[in-house]
This record gives C-alpha cells, structure tokens and sequence, in this order.
C-alpha cells in the first residue's frame, strides 16, 4: 500500500512539474528568464551562477542535468536527459573511456552558449566542457537508431515497432565550436581547441587542435597554428 501511495505521490508531483514547465517555458522578456532561472535552480542536478534560460526551451530529466557558471541556452532548444528503459538485447553499447560521468547524465560546463534550435539527447551521456559554443541547429545524439540489426530481421524505426539502438557516451572538450546544423553520433570524443564546420557530421573522435569538416567528418588542418 505504502509503495502504491509513493508511486501517486511520484505521478502528481511530475504533473505538477509538467504545469508549470508548460506555463514558464514561452514567457518572454526578463520575466521570463527570471522565472525560468528560478525554477531550474531547484529542479537541475546542478546549476552555476547567471543561468539563462530562453523561451520555448524544452528541458526533459531535469535532475540528470548538470550546468556551470555563466551558461546561455538559447530560443527553442531541446535537452533531454535520464536512462531509458530498452531491451538490452537491442542496444549496441559502445564505451568512451573518456566519459567521465554516469550514463544518462548531461553535463556542461562554464561559459557555454547553445544558439537556437540545438538538440542535445543524453541518455546515453553527454559532456559538454567549458568555454564551447553550439551554432545554431546542432544536433547531439548518444543514443540512435541503427539501420539494420544482428538478426538480419526486417526492423522498423517507429518506437511500436522492433528497432535496434547505439547507446554510446559523447566527451566534447573544452573550448570547442560547433558551427550551424552539425550533427554529433553516439561514441565520439572532440578533443580540446577545435572546431566543426558547418553541416558536418562526426562519427569518429576529433583530435585536439583540429578544424574539421565533412560527412563523414575529418580533420582538414589545425585550427590554430603557433607562431
């Protein structure tokens, strides 16, 4: 009984959370800001100093969200973060030993900007470091569909249907840009001082220092060159 009423407890008070998500999400303004500040600073893992939260700003598992100092997400972007519940038997799961964190946890850190329109899905684990940018319209996925399966069986991409996932952490060091609509895949580490041009897409790790570009995406030259 007492678990049963624990579980009620659980449903409304998401409920409640829906509400007022719903009610401060699309208030624009320095109210806005405001109350969503004050509302995310008791609902994330973690919030730093001078959080600003633009309207229609969707934020899903708030408490596996952890966030630094000086952090700007921007109009209409999309984080969602926590575990999911998926059959093992239909999840890849590549390691990235260079996650230092818990899988389903997004972490970002000080001095970050994500422009409009990002994605950024961490169930799978996503860090973000200090001093990075996010052009508008980045996507960062670590968990994916995958096109085919083990079985060779037929599958289909609907969540009623039978799809096989890649589940895999993503380490984005700091001082990283990713410029507009480039897409980030489950496994990838970009190492410290690079940069994404636009509408690349990453599927293997970045070394330090880089500028890189393309589908798949590769380092073309450094980024920065000694003098």
């Amino acid at each position: 009984m007492s678990s049963l009423i624990v579980n009620v407890k659980q449903k409304a008070l998401r409920v409640f959370f829906d509400i007022v998500e719903t009610i401060i999400r699309n208030i624009s303004g320095r109210l806005g800001i405001f109350l969503r500040r004050l509302y995310y600073s008791k609902r994330l893992a973690q919030c730093g100093k001078n959080l600003r939260i633009d309207e229609g700003v969707i934020i899903q598992g708030a408490e596996y969200i952890y966030i630094g100092d000086n952090v700007w997400i921007d109009k209409y972007c999309i984080l969602i973060a926590g575990k999911v519940d998926i059959q093992p038997e239909r999840v890849k799961v590549k390691q990235n030993k260079n996650y230092p964190y818990r899988e389903g946890e997004l972490h970002i850190g000080s001095n970050v900007h994500i422009a409009p329109q990002c994605i950024i899905q961490a169930h799978g684990g996503v860090s973000i470091g200090n001093y990075c940018g996010l052009s508008s319209g980045v996507k960062i996925y670590s968990l994916t569909n995958l096109p085919s399966s083990h079985t060779n069986e037929i599958i289909h991409f609907t969540p009623l249907g039978n799809p096989f996932y890649l589940k895999s952490p993503i380490q984005i060091e700091e001082n990283v840009g990713i410029a507009l609509n480039s897409i980030i895949l489950p496994g990838v580490t970009i190492k410290k001082n690079s940069f994404i041009a636009p509408n690349s897409v990453v599927i293997t790790d970045i070394k330090e220092n880089s500028f890189a570009s393309g589908n798949p995406a590769k380092k073309i030259k450094d980024r920065f060159v000694e003098k």
